[in-house]
């Protein structure tokens, strides 16, 4: 197992404990009560110093549990255990003592050893239960923290596809929602906010204006010139209406070469404001084009919520429709922005 750049030593069939008595004979019967035990199948490898100067030379690393007399030559316990934490800190350290030792017991497990064992002549069962248990903990510790890395790990693997997730639904819903070739909004985008506009303007009484424009002889541009001249007009007349819209409008391809623009919060003026300007400017883009003989215009009609009294969203869509094709059939030519007035009349944009 794996714990920073340092490799436990912890396996099921070795364990490796650093013994640090200065007293022989102690340290005799500590080793055989562990090299004995009956309550590990493993291996238990015991290395013996008799000081806190003689641990320096050592690779703490290679160890698993250090068990430490609380009295040493050159030191006490607690000062193993504070050179423990600072080398190796999730090292598991047990102290051992004679009963006038016991009043450091205290002090011990509150420096962090895993517990304090009292040498009563009865090492043979004490001392290996106490490193099983010491044992347990550090293998059942170190799988926790790499559980909780591997589960950090998991959860920001999982925030990095919640966010990919999160971008394809956003492209996905914006590809639903707009035309490919002029990158405005398409018809079924447009019926759903118009339906929701409606119903706002007839809760509230607030105006409306809807505008259809249309293109004059884009059949015989595209005759004359092909479809991929055609398909770049269309491309302009969505970058002109695009352009000159607000935020608020939702400006759509009503199918083939007709447009529409939904212009809530609009009024009349404002609705025919709109109209002439993307007429003009659609005029000075097709100046700059060379379409040889072929001379396209774009008509348009307005349908307004406060003029020309329809009932619904349906009859506010066909009033400008209706305004849209007088545009086309006015002797005024092509280029025309014509709005229904109610009663059906169609009022000019120049009148």
């Amino acid at each position: 197992m794996m714990e920073g750049n340092r490799q436990t030593t912890t396996t099921p069939d070795s364990l490796r404990v650093l013994l640090i008595e200065p007293d022989g004979e102690t340290a005799r019967r500590i080793e055989d009560s562990l090299s004995n035990s009956r309550f590990r199948a493993a291996a238990t490898h015991c290395h013996r110093v008799d000081s806190l100067e003689a641990m320096h030379v050592l690779d703490m690393e290679q160890f698993d549990v250090v068990l430490t007399a609380s009295v040493l030559p050159d030191a006490c316990g607690l000062e193993v255990l504070v050179f423990m934490q600072g080398t190796v800190p999730d090292m598991p350290v047990i102290m051992t003592g004679v009963e006038a030792d016991a009043a450091m017991a205290v002090d011990a497990i509150r420096g962090g050893a895993t517990e304090f064992i009292l040498l009563t002549g009865h090492e043979g069962t004490t001392v290996p239960l106490a490193v099983e248990k010491a044992f347990v903990h550090r293998q059942l510790c170190d799988e926790n923290e790499s559980l909780q890395e591997d589960l950090g790990r998991s959860m920001a693997d999982l925030a990095v596809l919640n966010q990919k997730l999160e971008k394809s639904i956003r492209q996905l819903e914006v590809t639903a929602r707009t035309d490919e070739l002029t990158g405005l909004s398409n018809r079924r985008w447009l019926n759903l906010m118009l339906e929701g506009r409606w119903a706002e303007a007839q809760r509230h009484e607030l105006s409306m204006a809807f505008l259809m424009l249309d293109l004059d002889d884009f059949k015989q541009l595209n005759d004359q010139l092909g479809h991929q001249r055609g398909d770049e007009l269309l491309r302009i007349v969505g970058e002109v209406i695009q352009t000159n819209c607000r935020e608020i409008d939702v400006a759509a391809r009503y199918g083939g070469d007709e447009f529409c623009i939904l212009m809530p919060h609009t009024d009349v003026d404002a609705a025919m404001n709109v109209a002439r300007r993307i007429s003009d400017v659609f005029d000075s883009r097709m100046a700059e084009l060379d379409l040889g003989s072929v001379r396209v215009g774009l008509s348009i009609g307005v349908g307004h919520r406060d003029l020309s009294g329809p009932r619904t969203a349906e009859d506010l869509v066909r009033h400008a429709d209706e305004a849209m094709y007088a545009a086309k059939a006015s002797v005024e030519g092509q280029g025309c922005v014509f709005i229904r007035a109610r009663g059906g009349s169609m009022c000019s944009a120049a009148a």
